[in-house]
């Protein structure tokens, strides 16, 4: 493993540094497959927009990303993110892409995500943690049910993606949830 911050049974997590941005991650945002239940690959990516962006989450204060990185070989395979994190309200929403699809139906998304949970709860001190994801999407909302994320309610309509308009679904998790079904795994 290089520079582990998080660490899981297959996956590790890193801070995403200039050093992930290559080709193929650029390619995963201009990938409509990869990108069908997200708002990438919407207007096109290049290497430079990906790269101002890295910088811009480094120093933004409201944003934490990481790489998603294979342990048995150290491939990035995605990313995650606890973003617009609201310091007062002790809030923030999780968002992920797993853009290397030889990793998708791993497990992947849901060892991230409690990964990601954990430390919003137990480092950062968060106290509700939620994730919005298209009704089509049934894989992130299984992701987020295994995750002890509860369903809070659809919007309509709320992302235009492939010629229609998309219903999305927000779960969350509150720190008394997290911290009650953690107890309880302990016992």
């Amino acid at each position: 493993m290089k520079n582990p911050f998080l660490t899981g049974k297959n996956i590790y997590l890193t801070p995403l540094t200039e050093a992930e941005v290559t080709d193929e991650y650029v390619s995963w945002l201009n990938d409509s497959e990869v990108c069908r239940d997200n708002s990438h690959a919407v207007f096109p990516n290049t290497k430079e927009l990906t790269l101002q962006y890295v910088r811009s989450v480094a120093s933004s204060g409201k944003e934490v990303v990481m790489a998603i990185k294979w342990k048995k070989n150290n491939r990035h395979i995605g990313n995650i993110s606890l973003q617009k994190i609201n310091w007062v309200n002790r809030s923030a929403e999780l968002a992920i892409i797993i853009g290397d699809k030889n990793y998708w139906n791993k497990g992947v998304g849901t060892e991230a995500y409690e990964l990601m949970i954990a430390y919003a709860f137990e480092r950062l001190n968060l106290n509700r943690v939620s994730s919005g994801q298209t009704l089509r999407n049934k894989g992130m909302t299984g992701v987020c049910r295994k995750c002890g994320m509860s369903e809070e309610g659809v919007s309509r309509e709320t992302m235009f993606k492939e010629g229609e308009y998309l219903d999305t679904v927000t779960y969350a998790i509150l720190a008394k949830d997290y911290w009650t079904k953690k107890n309880k795994k302990s016992r």
